[in-house]
């Protein structure tokens, strides 16, 4: 499988950029603790996990997890794109995990699917 740029919107381009370019002294990882005696090392997991359900509360957001994102931007890029293309972002080698978890049927397509039917 080729390694594929996966598109991503310019203000999280610019941000990201701005982190590289500006890294807090010694900062070698994106995601790094803020406090206590390991700041600015490498955050576990368990970590970006708890402070990604802060951020989503204080967002008032439904309960998620980052990989629901992850299914999210597969879903959204399908509607866009074709479906062997979504395989290769996200990375899987056989489409059938991209169709069974990551692309989600929208109720509208159903609906339109059988409106075509119905005309003649």
């Amino acid at each position: 499988m080729r390694n594929l740029p996966v598109p991503v919107p310019a203000p999280a381009i610019n941000l990201l950029t701005k982190l590289q370019l500006d890294p807090t002294a010694g900062q070698m990882y994106l995601f790094v603790l803020g406090k206590g005696p390991k700041a600015g090392q490498r955050m576990g997991r368990n970590n970006v996990w708890r402070d990604f359900d802060v951020i989503r509360r204080r967002a008032g957001l439904p309960k998620c997890s980052p990989h629901d994102l992850r299914r999210s931007f597969c879903t959204n890029l399908s509607r866009a794109i074709p479906m062997h293309v979504v395989q290769e972002l996200a990375g899987h080698s056989d489409i059938r995990p991209t169709r069974r978890y990551y692309v989600q049927v929208e109720p509208e397509l159903m609906q339109r699917a059988c409106r075509a039917v119905d005309d003649p």
